[in-house]
């Protein structure tokens, strides 16, 4: 499922409309990285919206004209999810790092064991509760699903 570039700018401005600090930005992005890399499949409509998520976190940064980048980390990818989910300044920042990694785990309509996982994980590294996870994930759901 590809995901337009208006709906994420919609979602990202809805989950954060203040100005997101450069350093949150970047953790959010590789956050959303790892959860795209969690099954370790990646097909080319999660690669497009990774990237497409990129420039609409980079936006609400300021900076709408860097590239998004591409990380690689000598940590365990749990470890590094959690010291990302550690420097995230703010509650909204984190809600958006959640939000933004969920986008990736549906982006290939079929949320697998390894996505669900880092999910829970990286909850628990965000100290956000199950139920405001349900409130996120529905909000999601409602910007990006196509209307019929």
């Amino acid at each position: 499922m590809l995901v337009g570039q208006g709906q994420l700018k919609e979602l990202v401005k809805s989950l954060h409309p203040a100005q997101l600090s450069a350093i949150d930005a970047e953790a959010i992005i590789e956050i959303t990285q790892l959860a795209l890399d969690a099954d370790g499949r990646e097909d080319s409509d999660e690669i497009k919206t990774y990237f497409a998520l990129g420039k609409a976190v980079f936006g609400i940064a300021g900076l709408g004209d860097a590239e998004t980048p591409t990380f690689v980390s000598d940590d365990e990818d749990g470890e590094r999810m959690k010291e990302l989910a550690a420097t995230l300044t703010t509650p909204a920042a984190k809600e958006l790092a959640f939000a933004c990694a969920h986008v990736l785990s549906i982006a290939d309509v079929d949320i697998a064991p390894e996505e669900s996982d880092f999910l829970a994980a990286l909850l628990d590294a965000l100290g956000i509760s199950d139920d405001r996870a349900e409130e996120l994930t529905a909000k999601v759901n409602e910007l990006i699903t196509p209307p019929e």
